[in-house]
């Protein structure tokens, strides 16, 4: 189940993680690619989920100061920033965290992988996994929270990411 074609290692390196571990399954990456008016290859959306992530304080749309961009901002001291850090320093931070991590990985939600035990909560604010990308973000030596990135698969919604603690 982990995926990485070219496609997939062109999309981690855009984000400055080529080493990113990425699991998904086959099968519901193409059910999701062929969804009706489906904006998105699997790398595009998996590209996008990332940034949303990286560089995204949008979170939630309930919510909204849910992102892992905006965690940051209000505890940079724990993520080694100093009091007010640039959005630029806020990404860097968020991007040094997954490559540095080891078992840090990025999953596809999908009926396949939610089965496995380590990746079975869905996202807090109940997106569909049939008609959304859904990512969990996972790096468990540095982000102790549930984190979720969100990519409209057609692309009518700006991709989001947001976490719950």
């Amino acid at each position: 189940m982990e995926q990485k074609n070219s496609d997939v290692q062109a999309a981690l390196t855009a984000v400055g993680l080529p080493t990113l571990r990425v699991v998904a399954d086959d099968h519901n990456i193409i059910a999701l690619e062929k969804h009706p008016n489906g904006q998105y290859t699997f790398a595009k959306a998996l590209q996008l989920a990332l940034e949303a992530f990286l560089s995204n304080s949008r979170g939630s749309p309930d919510q909204g100061h849910d992102s892992a961009f905006d965690v940051v901002r209000s505890s940079p001291d724990s993520f080694g920033l100093a009091a007010t850090p640039s959005d630029a320093e806020i990404t860097g931070a968020l991007r040094r965290m997954l490559a540095d991590d080891p078992q840090a990985e990025i999953v596809l939600l999908t009926p396949a992988t939610t089965a496995q035990d380590n990746y079975r909560f869905l996202p807090e604010y109940g997106e569909s996994i049939t008609d959304n990308w859904v990512f969990r973000i996972i790096a468990p030596a540095s982000w102790p929270m549930l984190q979720w990135a969100i990519v409209d698969v057609r692309g009518e919604t700006p991709a989001y990411s947001y976490s719950f603690d």
